[in-house]
């Protein structure tokens, strides 16, 4: 595999990834070789338009209030419920586009007693839970329990957290389990991350997505302190139009050696996913 492989690896099955052939047509336009994909607003065809709040704010939080946002709004529609199907939905997707399409599975308190029985049928490669989406809290037995089994079987879990209180939880959750693969949603709360020490984060890895919430500023800021394999390319699709074009040049254009830029675009993801093993 060639190591310049670029893995969209945070995106949503809606908007230009609603479809399979909406899919090969996304990542060929980007240049992009696969995406991990987890549900969305289900059966949405919409790109939703963005405010640049990285480039208003560059080194600052944009992330706790856009989760506020988020919160009220999925609330209101009550999305929620329909992650189960969308789930299901993305599995048939990666079905359809084996060497394309890697698949995140959505965890919610309705389904994660159906994890196990449903990674025997699926084999889905990552596993996510949505702070926004779904009020929890970092220490409740669903969450604790479904990411002590991912870590005995080596699943990458995905975590969206919801504020910077919760994010201190997530910082004490992580030194009790070091072997458990956790994905840190857009880069949110690095500096609290960067307040210990970086031995307990061996097994952290920090989602870029995307140039809306995630400047090239901050990025280097994280790139400086963790290095570029704590570092992966995303870009939340559809939130935001061409956010995946936008962040895979935001990340070209970065300051940094040729090796470290492939290990952010797609790389480190592709070690993850165990498309390729160094």
């Amino acid at each position: 595999m060639d190591k310049k492989i670029i893995i969209d690896g945070h995106a949503h099955a809606c908007g230009e990834y609603l479809t399979a052939e909406k899919i090969e047509k996304k990542l060929a336009g980007a240049k992009a070789d696969m995406v991990l994909l987890t549900p969305g607003q289900y059966g949405s065809r919409i790109t939703y338009p963005l405010k640049n709040l990285a480039k208003k704010n560059p080194l600052g939080d944009v992330v706790s209030k856009n989760n506020r946002t988020t919160g009220f709004m999925i609330s209101l529609i009550g999305a929620i419920k329909e992650i189960p199907k969308g789930n299901e939905y993305v599995y048939q997707l990666k079905c359809a586009l084996p060497d394309k399409v890697k698949q995140c599975y959505w965890v919610t308190q309705a389904n994660w007693k159906d994890v196990q029985k449903d990674y025997q049928r699926m084999h889905f490669d990552t596993i996510k839970f949505h702070q926004c989406w779904e009020k929890f809290d970092l220490e409740d037995e669903f969450f604790v329990k479904t990411v002590e089994w991912a870590a005995e079987n080596q699943i990458p879990v995905f975590v969206h957290v919801h504020d910077l209180a919760q994010m201190k939880k997530m910082i004490s959750f992580i030194k009790k389990h070091p072997k458990a693969i956790m994905i840190i949603g857009h880069l949110y709360g690095v500096e609290l991350f960067m307040e210990e020490e970086k031995e307990y984060f061996q097994n952290t890895y920090f989602d870029l997505s995307n140039s809306y919430f995630v400047s090239s500023e901050r990025t280097m800021l994280a790139y400086e302190h963790f290095g570029a394999r704590h570092l992966l390319m995303g870009s939340d699709t559809p939130y935001g139009k061409r956010s995946l074009e936008s962040t895979i040049r935001q990340i070209s254009d970065l300051d940094i050696p040729a090796e470290d830029k492939h290990r952010i675009l797609g790389l480190n993801m592709a070690n993850l996913l165990s498309v390729v093993k160094e």
